[in-house]
């Protein structure tokens, strides 16, 4: 059996065709994964405003549209609950 090989293209309208060939060559063209081998890799994360120490977390900022590095919870609403 022979393979079959298909082909489309969306220059301007989609049209597609299928041919039957016995030497098939495949190549794939993928991108490489990203990898985040830091927290300042991540675009939208701004660790030099208030600097990485012991203890930070990061928040979301609406002014900035980035999450900042900090070590304090200044706009956060907390629930302590009943004792």
């Amino acid at each position: 059996m022979t393979d079959i090989i298909a082909q489309v293209d969306t220059s301007t309208t989609t049209t597609a065709s299928v041919e039957e060939e016995l030497n098939v060559n495949s190549e794939t063209q993928l991108a490489s994964p990203a990898v985040v081998e830091s927290i300042n890799d991540i675009a939208n994360v701004d660790t030099t405003t208030n600097g990485l120490t012991t203890g930070s977390i990061l928040i979301y900022r609406t002014t900035t549209n980035k999450w900042t590095a900090s070590t304090t919870l200044d706009a956060q609403n907390m629930e302590g609950g009943e004792f």
